[in-house]
């Protein structure tokens, strides 16, 4: 056989074996660093030649899945045990996958808009923070904001330590929650960061799942009425026109002309903010990967129609639970903070934002708030003192989940009774008691006429006591039911009361079911 023949068949023979190579895959959130739930069954799942077999090796354990026709594979590795760094094995017939640096711990996913978004790097004793961070056993992925099929690629999927190097960009309220979770639990925990700023509940949600309630239907069929009176060929002008006005604002912050205001993109395929969008080309993306639970900080672009949200983000934690194959999924969330909101004035929008998000507390099992109201910021919906918000999150996880005896919620108006001019008012999670920085304030009360005034208040033991000679006799009371309050009551913990109100009176959202194009 002549040398040129004998050189094809070698090249022949590596090129198979390089194609071959190329068939057993890991999903991209599988790469070094990486961190996998401990002690509950940790998925692990990729592509291979179809019907082939599949192997995995860490800590001692073998794991065996056979590949399906279409070439996709998964494997339920239980029983891990928290440490690392391990090395991963995965073999099919003819081809390996090795992982020099695997964790076993918590990993958490940390998601919403841009309060869960808002960086360590400008969060209140954010430098201090990451110069100090040294702990490797806390990493983190970013789940890059893609909002359109075919849009640029912004980062990667590859886990980094939360040090000093990397740490600056994670979200600060996931961080502090991290940090106070590692320091007491003493394993590894991973963060997956999945969240993108100004973006409403719908968006992290399925088209199926939205069209199923015909309370949140229409947030679909609006959008898509929208999309299909205006027509392809009148986006695109629009989207080019957009563009253009993008660069000249991009230009302008260069030039350091800070008057330069940003333009609104049109609503459309491309738009970020539309229906069902981040949850096709981010949620998916790291579905069904096993986390311990959800922590979450949204609902602000939702104020229009807080009514309507009352039942849409029990909807959406529904969704992310089944999507994440455990029904009982934790899901931690942070109650709208303190904003006085320019955009509503005298009407408590955030204040019904806020009872939904409690009334989701109160109705959806294995769910948690964290109270926000006394770190907010009177002219920013971006308030910059994430510590405590994390940390009360993290107080949640560690008393529900990993059960610490240790408090973890403010004061929860459970009842009240009413004696003419005087209403007496009762509270869950007082703990050690109640308690209020100078004098009592919040509270406001309604007679028979239904118009609420201040009215004063006094913690007695613990009950809350308000009276008001003006509404004789008292109908009904209200807490924190404003955008801004100086609503400041809480317990010796530290932990502030959640807004309330004990009439039924309709909202100003009601029966408002689609945002406005």
């Amino acid at each position: 056989m002549s040398k040129f023949k004998l050189a094809l068949i070698f090249s022949f023979a590596i090129l198979c074996i390089t194609l071959q190579a190329q068939n057993l895959k890991l999903h991209e959130l599988f790469n070094e660093g990486m961190v996998l739930q401990q002690k509950t069954g940790a998925l692990l799942w990729g592509t291979a030649t179809p019907a082939s077999s599949i192997q995995v090796s860490i800590q001692n354990k073998i794991f065996k899945a056979k590949v399906t026709a279409d070439g996709k594979w998964e494997i339920n590795m239980k029983h891990l045990a928290a440490g690392g760094p391990f090395s991963l094995v995965v073999k099919s017939d003819n081809e390996t996958v090795k992982l020099n640096e695997v964790y076993v711990g918590e990993v958490w996913i940390a998601a919403g808009q841009s309060n869960m978004a808002w960086t360590l790097e400008k969060t209140d004793g954010g430098k201090e923070e990451i110069a100090a961070a040294k702990n490797k056993n806390i990493r983190f992925v970013m789940v890059p904001v893609v909002t359109y099929a075919g849009d640029r690629a912004r980062g990667d999927m590859n886990w980094r330590t939360a040090t000093t190097e990397n740490v600056s960009q994670i979200s600060g309220v996931a961080y502090f929650f991290a940090k106070k979770l590692q320091e007491n639990l003493s394993v590894p925990v991973g963060i997956i960061c999945c969240y993108k700023g100004g973006t409403v509940a719908e968006v992290w949600m399925s088209r199926e799942t939205l069209v199923s309630n015909p309370n949140h239907a229409p947030i679909v069929h609006t959008y898509e009425n929208y999309v299909q009176l205006r027509g392809a060929e009148k986006y695109n002008e629009q989207y080019a026109v957009y563009e253009k006005k993008l660069k000249i604002y991009y230009d302008s912050v260069k030039a350091g002309f800070n008057l330069a205001v940003r333009p609104a993109e049109p609503m459309g395929e491309k738009n970020y903010k539309r229906p069902y969008g981040l949850y096709n080309t981010m949620v998916k993306r790291i579905l069904p990967y096993t986390a311990k639970g959800v922590i979450w900080y949204q609902g602000e672009a939702n104020a229009p129609r807080s009514e309507q949200y009352q039942t849409l983000f029990p909807a959406l934690i529904s969704e992310w639970r089944k999507d994440l194959r455990n029904n009982k999924l934790p899901f931690y969330f942070v109650q709208l903070a303190n904003y006085d909101h320019p955009s509503y004035g005298a009407r408590p929008m955030w204040a019904e934002l806020r009872e939904a998000q409690l009334l989701t507390l109160q109705k959806v099992k294995n769910t948690g708030m964290a109270v926000s109201m006394d770190v907010g910021e009177q002219n920013t919906i971006h308030p910059t003192n994430k510590k405590p918000v994390g940390e009360r999150l993290s107080a949640i996880a560690l008393n529900q989940l990993y059960k610490f005896n240790i408090p973890y919620s403010g004061p929860v108006f459970k009842s009240v009774k009413i004696e003419h001019n005087k209403a007496i008012l009762n509270f869950d999670y007082i703990y050690s008691g109640l308690a209020s920085d100078g004098e009592l304030k919040g509270f406001t009360v309604c007679g028979a006429d239904g118009k609420f005034i201040e009215a004063k208040a006094m913690i007695e033991g613990n009950k809350v006591v308000v009276i008001s000679p003006e509404a004789e006799p008292i109908r009904y009371v209200r807490y924190g039911w404003t955008n801004w309050t100086d609503a400041n009551l809480k317990n010796k913990e530290g932990f502030p009361a959640t807004p309330f109100r004990t009439d039924n009176f309709q909202l100003l959202s009601h029966d408002i079911k689609s945002p406005n194009y």
